[in-house]
């Protein structure tokens, strides 16, 4: 029996969102394709009032529904802080 290894998949609700047609895609500046050549993925576009969306270092920010229940305390500490192992005195700007 072969066990196949699936990867972690993050499952978001994107409002104003629309998957871009075949045709779209083709009018697609060379560049942007050619970065995605093989790769298996959706194109999209969002909407982003009034600054929703920012491109900062390297990483996309879009507003999505459905990443982290409200009554958790986060990604960032359920990762690296599980079962309350930390100590929170202040905020910080690192990375």
């Amino acid at each position: 029996m072969r066990k196949e290894i699936q990867e972690n998949r993050l499952k978001v609700f994107v409002e104003n969102a629309r998957l871009i047609p075949e045709n779209e895609q083709s009018e697609l500046p060379r560049e942007k394709l050619e970065t995605v050549a093989g790769k298996i993925g959706l194109w999209i576009e969002v909407a982003c009032p009034e600054g929703s969306c920012s491109l900062e270092k390297d990483k996309i920010t879009l507003p999505a529904s459905g990443v982290v229940p409200k009554e958790t305390k986060g990604i960032w500490l359920s990762l690296f802080c599980p079962e309350n192992q930390c100590l929170i005195k202040q905020g910080t700007d690192l990375p």
